[in-house]
């Protein structure tokens, strides 16, 4: 399955807008906007993403088939997904699609790319490909899944409010408005990690994979 699309984000980010108490006129264009850069960021990282070579495996010769008998590594940002410089010209037209403006504009479009792309940093590195993918004739002959979680709320929270107190957005509702960015990110990458699976074909050696893997 695909990542999760714009629209979903945007009504996770509502939900959690609402929950930190952001009701503002403009909480549903935030959300909107937050919506839609971060589908593209996560279509984004499902195009880039890759599972490392090296996932240990028992299969000997001569059939070659078995299956893989440890975990799988994502390869990290920026080569397995978006850096903040790339997702901060999709932040800022997304605000100005919802017509989000006002003197600090850039600097709020990147602080939601840096935490977008943190958030995608570390979910590289805390979800992990799940063991027991069969293999068949040297290569992988089953989907995969993943196992781990996402990176979690209060993590995104401190990283998010960082990011904004960086771009000198300090007001009242900046704690409130870190709060409901890491909420988005921790619901909307826990519902893409049960979505995603690592496809087949991986080439595999008897003793581990000898490619990389791609998602779907």
């Amino acid at each position: 399955m695909p990542a999760p699309a714009s629209s979903e984000i945007e009504s996770t980010a509502k939900g959690a807008m609402q929950s930190a108490g952001l009701k503002g006129e403009n909480a549903p264009d935030l959300a909107a906007a937050v919506g839609q850069c971060g589908g593209q960021a996560l279509t984004m990282f499902v195009a880039m993403a890759m599972i490392l070579p090296g996932i240990p495996a028992v299969a000997p010769p001569p059939a070659m088939s078995g299956s893989t008998v440890g975990p799988g590594n994502f390869m990290p940002p920026p080569a397995g997904g978006p850096a903040d410089a790339q997702l901060e010209p999709l932040a800022l037209a997304a605000l100005s699609a919802h017509k989000i403006n006002g003197e600090y504009k850039q600097k709020l479009a990147k602080a939601i790319a840096q935490t977008i792309a943190k958030a995608v940093s570390l979910f590289t590195s805390m979800v992990k490909v799940a063991p027991g993918i069969a293999i068949a004739g040297g290569a992988t002959a089953s989907p995969g899944s993943l196992l781990g979680a996402a990176p979690p709320k209060p993590l995104l929270k401190g990283l998010a409010l960082g990011f904004l107190q960086a771009g000198g957005i300090r007001g009242e509702n900046a704690p409130d408005l870190a709060d409901a960015l890491a909420d988005t990110l921790n619901q909307t990458l826990t519902q893409m990690m049960s979505r995603l699976q690592v496809t087949p074909g991986i080439p595999c050696s008897p003793g581990a994979s000898a490619g990389p893997g791609r998602l779907v």
